[in-house]
């Protein structure tokens, strides 16, 4: 009998350490899931900022680029860099003014627009929309401004 009742304690011990190892793996990812779950979140979230950010400053200097060429007459062109990140999908002139970006992120599509004193255009034009997606993609590319039209334009082309 006596027997018994040790094997029967030690099914209770082995019982009760099992019970606490999961008890402690539980615990354990309770707090690694939400944690890995709000780190994730947290990095996309930034990752939208920048490309973001890297649109904005890009948007800024096409368009100040531009400008420039516009008023300084012409025959005047400027040559630039510019790291056009991934995710811009389409970049169009919208009534010789507006310069937009397509881009996707995991949010979802969306565009940023950017307006122009000057008369803008590219050698691909259809109406009211220009497109420049010959010009642009991914990484590092070369653009090339020049006026033309007796000064009047813009156009945007790929420097060679």
């Amino acid at each position: 009998m006596k027997n018994n009742e040790n094997k029967f304690k030690t099914m209770q011990i082995k019982a009760q350490a099992a019970l606490e190892y999961m008890m402690i793996v539980a615990l354990t990812l309770m707090i690694i899931v939400p944690t890995t779950y709000l780190f994730f979140r947290y990095s996309s979230e930034s990752n939208i900022k920048v490309i973001d950010s890297q649109l904005n400053q890009i948007g800024r200097i096409m368009v100040e680029t531009a400008e420039t060429v516009y008023f300084s007459g012409d025959g005047s062109k400027i040559v630039i860099e510019l790291n056009m990140p991934e995710n811009v999908n389409d970049i169009n002139i919208l009534s010789n003014r507006e310069l937009v970006f397509n881009v996707t992120t995991n949010i979802g599509e969306t565009e940023s627009v950017f307006f122009s004193k000057a008369n803008i255009s590219s050698s691909n034009c259809q109406g009211e929309v220009c497109k420049l997606e010959s010009v642009f993609g991914p990484g590092v590319n070369k653009i090339k401004f020049q006026s033309y039209n007796e000064g009047e334009q813009v156009l945007i082309t790929k420097a060679e």
